[in-house]
């Protein structure tokens, strides 16, 4: 309860039990006192340890407004002498927090109850005498007419005020969520803008790379094909010759494999999507990849669901992003390490996640993992997860991972099971 309220309320019920002390004129004042008291510390009590919306929620406000009307009723009886009461309006106590919390007819009920009792309340004398019923009685039902009036009216503008907070609330709700779908918006937003800023950079860094591979692919083929000829012209040549010569071809085929891949970062072609069995494509590169893993101490595991997935893919290009993947994923891992693939279907699209128990990736890399020439091997090109993010978005997919430095990483691929 707001604390001026509550020492108005309390200098206005100690002002009425001064009036009662000064002018009751009855034999009962103890009585009187005593009720006055009750009432006042029951209604002090109710108001600061319980709201009437927990009294209604809780079913209680009918035992509240029973109790009310008794403790009126109480100190009407014991202010009434050979006159009624002249403390009558404390019914409209009651009237009022029914007209306040309740519907129409719990205060059409509770102001009949109150006219009830204080008629019953009045004065046997008054009763008993013809002059007096005929003079006084207009007066009674006046004052009963009055409790149903002051009750009604009351309700209605309650019955407004709890109307219009209800819309307040609802509006509010409605606001809230405007305000969460707006934040939600901006995020995606934010993210949509950040996708297309990096896909502008890597196009950008595609055509140069591209370019660049080009004008490296021709000068790197004159030298294998010259070191070739050399090896086949020098027989005489000291095994030293030889080994030098190998050198150089063995450097010029993984130069073309490096450039290759910049090509295909650079040029990626469109997916010819197919009909196909996600399980049967990823069951195919496990087993291609199941030496690889024998031979890094490293166990490869599969969790596949039992009947058939199928998806608008173009299975050459899965095949190489999901070797990307698993490749990184088994040079992640030491000896003992372990690699666990999941297939799982939502409504809409299909998830793959591939977690490993390797070293992590640092938080300072999560920001750039997907970028071409980012990369922690010392022979890596940096372009594996960067071709494998851009056949996933080919296919309408993504990538995500989680990682946890020292505890390993899980890479998850989306893809729609819809034609895209």
């Amino acid at each position: 309860m707001n604390k001026s309220l509550f020492v108005t309320q309390n200098t206005l019920l100690l002002f009425m039990f001064v009036l009662l002390l000064i002018f009751f004129k009855g034999p009962n004042l103890l009585y009187a006192s005593l009720a006055f008291f009750v009432i006042a510390v029951y209604h002090l009590l109710t108001d600061s340890r319980f709201s009437y919306e927990q009294m209604v929620t809780s079913g209680l406000m009918g035992i509240h407004l029973g109790v009310y009307l008794l403790l009126c009723s109480v100190l009407i009886w014991a202010t009434t002498g050979e006159e009624e009461s002249n403390y009558w309006i404390i019914y409209f106590l009651p009237i009022i927090v029914a007209a306040t919390h309740l519907n129409l007819l719990k205060t059409l009920v509770t102001s009949f109850f109150s006219s009830v009792f204080y008629l019953l309340l009045i004065p046997q004398s008054i009763w008993l005498d013809p002059l007096a019923v005929h003079e006084e009685l207009p007066e009674f039902l006046i004052t009963c007419t009055t409790f149903f009036i002051v009750g009604v009216v009351i309700q209605g503008f309650s019955h407004q005020s709890r109307a219009q907070l209800e819309q307040e609330q609802q509006l509010n709700e409605q606001l809230v969520e405007k305000s969460n779908a707006l934040h939600k918006s901006l995020l995606q937003l934010e993210a949509t803008e950040e996708t297309l800023r990096r896909k502008d950079r890597l196009a950008a860094l595609g055509e140069m790379s591209a370019g660049l591979a080009h004008e490296i692919r021709n000068p790197l083929g004159m030298i294998s094909s010259s070191a070739q000829l050399l090896h086949q012209q020098l027989h005489n040549a000291g095994q030293n010759h030889h080994q030098l010569l190998e050198v150089i071809r063995e450097e010029s085929r993984r130069l073309n494999g490096m450039v290759n891949d910049f090509l295909q970062f650079g040029r990626p072609s469109e997916p010819k999507c197919e009909q196909q069995d996600l399980a049967c494509l990823l069951q195919r590169v496990v087993q291609q990849l199941t030496i690889v893993a024998q031979e890094s101490e490293v166990q490869l595991s599969c969790v596949l669901p039992a009947e058939a997935i199928p998806v608008y893919v173009d299975s050459a290009m899965v095949q190489q992003m999901l070797l990307n993947l698993l490749l990184n994923a088994l040079d992640a891992c030491s000896a003992g390490g372990e690699v666990t693939l999941n297939l799982s279907v939502d409504e809409h699209q299909v998830n793959l996640s591939i977690s490993d128990s390797g070293c992590g990736i640092e938080p300072q890399m999560m920001a750039t993992i997907f970028n071409p020439f980012v990369t922690t091997k010392e022979s890596g090109t940096g372009l594996g997860l960067a071709i494998a993010h851009s056949i996933a978005v080919a296919h309408g997919g993504d990538i995500s991972v989680r990682s946890r430095v020292d505890y390993g990483s899980c890479f998850t691929v989306t893809l729609p099971l819809e034609e895209n």
